[in-house]
């Protein structure tokens, strides 16, 4: 989601992919002014899950995203799952010691979801899955008293430049204007397409995708 936050549901479970921007392990990361970005591990997700969950509220409840009264739960039960899974990825941000964003994902399977339920015909070669190929940015939000810093580019390509997929994808509801401005403004993100999707967050979600590995 985009506050920079993204929202949007897809995997085995729910996601969000918009942006609202809008040490552990190997410190893989940056460290600029007072802010401090690095790739976490699974240990370091738990650590701090109360307080992602408390951004990802935060960030998501305000208009213009969608905000089920269930949405609050059915995230914490969702990450909590994905935390579980062997190609989770995370980037986390802090500053003085307080986490002030976060972004996050997970491969698709070749079972996946995700490319269901396009509006018009999506080419074949983009919605096909094999192992390792795409990592789906499920959820990225930069606390609002910290946007417009460059904090969310950079847990973005903190993420991104972590992963061994050919791709990346992520998904946007429509209404999220900033969100959509935000991958515009990066650069590399293609929008494929629009999708109805009734049984999630929102009705609808826009799908953008990325190449990595050239």
């Amino acid at each position: 989601m985009t506050g920079i936050v993204l929202k949007r549901e897809h995997l085995l479970w729910n996601t969000q992919a918009e942006c609202c921007e809008f040490r552990p392990a190997s410190m893989v990361g940056c460290m600029k002014d007072d802010v401090s970005v690095w790739i976490g591990t699974a240990t370091d997700a738990r650590d701090h899950f109360d307080s992602i969950c408390t951004l990802y509220e935060a960030a998501f409840s305000a208009p213009p995203f969608v905000w089920p009264e269930s949405e609050a739960q059915r995230h914490r039960e969702m990450l909590d799952r994905m935390i579980g899974s062997p190609t989770f990825g995370i980037a986390l941000a802090e500053s003085a010691g307080t986490l002030i964003g976060f972004a996050y994902g997970d491969a698709l399977s070749t079972e996946t979801r995700w490319w269901e339920g396009f509006q018009a015909p999506v080419a074949a070669e983009v919605t096909r899955e094999s192992l390792g190929r795409t990592f789906a940015v499920i959820d990225l939000a930069v606390e609002a008293s910290v946007r417009r810093r460059g904090i969310g580019r950079r847990l973005l390509d903190t993420l991104l430049d972590s992963r061994t997929e050919e791709r990346a994808t992520l998904a946007v509801q429509p209404q999220a204007e900033g969100s959509h401005a935000f991958y515009d403004a990066l650069g590399g993100w293609q929008l494929i397409g629009r999708q109805d999707t009734p049984a999630y967050v929102s009705p609808q979600f826009d799908i953008y995708l990325r190449v990595l590995k050239p």
